[in-house]
């Protein structure tokens, strides 16, 4: 795909947002506080940033994971793998923009925290599950028993932990499997899966196994290390443009610095042509300059913004939250690049039995009904883990009745449905409204729930639809 066409499909993802954006803006007469003019140009900025971004993986970052892919995956040693999956995977979540997103959020919050340790443990927690994720699909151990007991050891744990830590838990699963996190995942899953023949059914299910794992790792380092909540300590935040853009140079360098050096040492063992080579080094410096340019447009101007707009909509009805929230996450929903890679590939693999539209439009229901659920539960002040764990009580009651085909799809929705709008818009505009009604705590949790009402909405879908083609396969 070239830049251009980068360009359209990220700027049709961001354009929903900036417009009800701007609408909100006016209706809720915030010309005084917010540059519109310098939001429309961050919003280009961002734009161009994650064009550049998206590029840079399409020509660096994915052939080095289908170098090594192939590589390890062709020496078919278990152990490789597994290892494989671990370290790759804590290496793509370090450099994860949206996971920085949301552990900025959490900062603002809880100025305690330590960006990087928060990172650091998520990245953890996404390469144990990746490498849990190969083993299951490599023993063919049944997909729906190894995610409902995932499923029921983390519901388990929240009931042991402050709301606030079991909340960002939650939201740190959704907020892992981005642009770049998720090519790596594949790259080693499709190896993975050909090794017994790609199944079918073993194409499916790697995100939604590894977006399990930064859950489980949030909850046990404030379960076992930080009984009272809140992360080791960190410097005072930047306010200045100058000094944020130093900031955000600073954190990517450090964060991309191990993939960098990842895509050398797999360039010098395959001996990829020159010209290949090249290729892959000028992508590296595109998804550099493109995640500067990105995450500098998010606290420059997307965050603050979204923050004024949640706390103007606070003043309004009820029902006009409720609405708002809803049509924000249907907008965003069906703006998702990844949500439309995830159904074209479903179609295509199923050779159009399982129609593209209908997967979109139930992943949107989906999301639109959980900003709801959110904005409601704000609202009311209401202990999250009671939405939560009944939702995952729902989702494994239908568990068995759903074909494997769809239950694997329907995790990896969770995971795609919470792409870099989520994190850099609906979560700030959350927090906005929420410290405006009550703490700002309670705005964290969100992600987690749109993340979660996806699968639901798909296995739904999925028992609907083994019904009507009386061909469901179910184990």
């Amino acid at each position: 795909m070239s830049f251009w066409e980068k360009l359209k499909e990220t700027g049709l993802s961001v354009l929903p947002i900036t417009v009800s954006a701007l609408i909100l803006i006016f209706i809720f007469g915030l010309t005084g506080e917010i540059s519109v003019i310098f939001f429309l140009l961050s919003s280009l900025l961002m734009v161009l940033g994650l064009s550049l971004f998206l590029l840079g993986v399409d020509m660096g970052f994915i052939p080095v994971g289908n170098h090594l892919g192939n590589l390890i995956t062709g020496k078919r040693k278990v152990w490789l793998l597994l290892s494989s999956g671990l370290v790759l995977g804590a290496m793509v979540t370090f450099a994860e923009p949206d996971v920085r997103v949301l552990a900025s959020q959490v900062k603002s919050v809880d100025g305690s925290v330590d960006i990087n340790l928060f990172v650091l443990v998520i990245a953890l927690g996404v390469g144990l599950f990746m490498a849990l994720s190969y083993l299951r699909a490599l023993s063919r151990f049944s997909f729906k028993i190894t995610i409902a007991l995932c499923i029921g050891v983390l519901c388990l744990l929240s009931l042991f932990l402050p709301p606030f830590l079991a909340s960002v838990g939650f939201d740190a699963g959704g907020a892992t499997t981005g642009p770049l996190a998720v090519p790596f995942i594949l790259a080693l899953g499709i190896g993975v899966s050909s090794v017994h023949g790609n199944r079918e059914e073993d194409s499916f299910g790697f995100t939604g196994i590894a977006s399990i794992g930064p859950v489980l790792a949030v909850m046990v380092y404030g379960l076992f290390l930080n009984k009272g909540g809140s992360l080791p300590p960190s410097e005072e935040s930047v306010h200045s443009l100058l000094s944020t853009f130093i900031s955000v140079v600073k954190s990517v360098s450090s964060s991309l610095l191990p993939l960098v050096l990842l895509s050398i040492f797999t360039v010098a063992i395959m001996k990829l042509p020159k010209v290949g080579s090249i290729k892959i080094g000028v992508g590296i410096l595109y998804s550099y300059l493109g995640i500067v340019l990105f995450l500098f447009s998010v606290e420059a101007s997307f965050m603050p913004v979204a923050l004024a707009i949640g706390s103007a909509i606070a003043s309004s009805s009820p029902y006009i939250v409720v609405l708002t929230g809803m049509i924000l996450g249907f907008a965003v929903a069906l703006a998702e690049p990844a949500i439309f890679v995830l159904t074209g590939e479903v179609e295509e693999k199923s050779q159009g039995r399982i129609r593209r539209k209908v997967l979109l439009f139930s992943i949107a229901f989906g999301v639109a009904a959980a900003l709801g659920l959110s904005m409601v539960r704000i609202m009311l002040d209401i202990d999250y883990r009671c939405l939560i764990l009944p939702i995952y009580g729902i989702i494994l009651i239908l568990l068995p009745f759903v074909p494997t085909l769809f239950a694997s799809i329907a995790f990896d929705s969770g995971g795609v449905a919470t792409g870099p709008m989520t994190s850099t818009f609906l979560l700030p505009l959350s927090s906005g409204f929420a410290m405006v009604v009550g703490s700002g705590e309670m705005a964290f949790g969100m992600i987690g729930l749109i993340a979660s009402m996806p699968i639901l909405a798909l296995e739904i879908l999925g028992i609907i639809y083994s019904i009507k083609t009386r061909g469901g396969k179910n184990e």
